[in-house]
């Protein structure tokens, strides 16, 4: 597969699934270069696409890590106060049941 980035063709070698990623990604990229200023030459631009991403990425990473432990709180949490109920009010056989229509009453 081939795509376009900076005017230069690159070949990529890829599944065939991966073919429509691949050009959306390539295209995506192409997009965030024409941010920088095309006076710039394309390392530079490049670099600084990349150190974009990367930093997208941490944040990202950091914000997830943040949320799946915050998740494991509230489930921690959670346990803890089914445990809690379960042991201050033990289950009662015979409450909601009519006491009449037991056999035998």
């Amino acid at each position: 597969m081939q795509v376009t980035i900076l005017g230069q063709n690159i070949d990529i070698a890829c599944a065939g699934r991966d073919q429509k990623r691949l050009a959306d990604l390539a295209a995506a990229l192409e997009q965030r270069l024409g941010r920088y200023p095309e006076d710039l030459d394309a390392t530079r631009r490049l670099a600084l696409a990349a150190l974009a991403l990367m930093d997208e990425a941490q944040t990202t990473g950091a914000a997830l890590a943040l949320a799946r432990s915050e998740i494991e709180r509230l489930t921690d949490m959670l346990v803890d106060a089914k445990l809690e109920a379960a042991n201050a009010c033990p289950v009662d056989e015979e409450r909601g049941r009519v006491s009449a229509l037991r056999l035998g009453a």
